[in-house]
């Protein structure tokens, strides 16, 4: 955990560094301009688990499992490419524990770093409006802890591998080239871990959220 906030320390900033040196306004629709702006949100997501993972869930009777979902990014518009803009992000989600039967609980958490891009149909400039986002998060790992307090049992597992994410978003622009951001997000997640008596095994699982943020 420690490892992870000091991650998002630096993307943020990173972040914080890059925007103060765009070139034009952020919201400018003057398309031969190139400028770099930073991105946090923060928001609620739901978990669907699948293969090697909705086992233990189902057979546990787990409630829904779901918390907090933060990500901090930077983007950059460049000069002569309209529409479209890059980026890298983190993103990490807190999950409020899952209550079980015979008062077992179940957390599972998960964090990532992705490339990012975001592509806006009808803003040339790629600063304002509605966009379609597509990330590849190139490392993500999940934690996935179960404990019973009264029965003195506790069980932790992880899984590190890669995911897709697809977005739908939209930019509202406000003063001195601040913006506000609102999105939806699905990911799709593959990774891979260790298990007693088994070895290798694979972990699959969806992510549907939705998050609102500060461009900046």
């Amino acid at each position: 955990m420690k490892s992870i906030l000091i991650y998002v320390a630096l993307m943020a900033i990173t972040a914080i560094k890059v925007s103060g040196q765009s070139e034009t306004s952020l919201n400018s629709e003057n398309t031969s301009s190139s400028f770099t702006y930073g991105e946090f949100k923060a928001g609620y997501g739901v978990t669907q688990f699948s293969k090697g993972l909705q086992e233990r869930f189902k057979s546990g009777n787990f409630s829904r499992s779901g918390g907090g979902l933060f990500s901090v990014a930077a983007y950059r518009k460049f000069q002569k490419l309209n529409y479209v803009h890059f980026g890298l992000k983190f993103k990490a989600l807190g999950a409020a524990p899952s209550q079980g039967d015979n008062n077992s609980e179940m957390f599972f958490n998960f964090w990532g770093a992705a490339i990012s891009t975001k592509y806006f149909p009808f803003s040339k400039s790629a600063s304002n409006g509605v966009y379609l986002q597509g990330d590849y998060n190139f490392t993500t790992q999940f934690t996935q802890k179960y404990r019973n307090t009264g029965a003195l049992e506790f069980d932790h597992q992880f899984a590190i591998g890669s995911s897709f994410t697809l977005g739908l978003g939209y930019h509202y622009p406000l003063k001195n080239r601040y913006s506000l951001v609102a999105a939806v997000e699905y990911d799709w997640a593959n990774r891979q871990g260790e298990v007693n008596g088994i070895g290798d095994k694979q972990f699959r699982n969806t992510h549907t959220a939705f998050q609102i943020g500060l461009i900046f």
